[in-house]
């Protein structure tokens, strides 16, 4: 059996989706800390607009679905600590 180790899958990697889930950390953080939901919708739709818009129509650039996706892993995550810790208070107060 295979084991891959963190240090290994982090390594293989390539270097252009790791920049992009570092903008997605900065960009989405504010975003969803700011306009909650809204704001991290705004902030998907934009990626995705910008793949379309930069890389593909402006050529300007490789329009990739991986792209838009290491930028929208930070939002999915910020959305969903935030939604379950919303959810989480509305459960102790209804059961407890």
């Amino acid at each position: 059996m295979m084991r891959l180790s963190l240090a290994k899958y982090i390594s293989k990697i390539p270097i252009d989706k790791k920049n992009h889930l570092i903008l997605g950390f900065i960009t989405g953080f504010p975003m969803v800390l700011l306009f909650g939901n809204i704001g991290g919708l705004i902030a998907i739709l934009l990626y995705g607009l910008k793949e379309i818009v930069h890389d593909k129509i402006q050529g300007k650039g490789r329009c990739e679905f991986m792209d838009w996706w290491w930028n929208s892993i930070p939002i999915f995550q910020y959305l969903l600590i935030v939604n379950l810790t919303s959810c989480r208070g509305l459960f102790f107060t209804i059961f407890v």
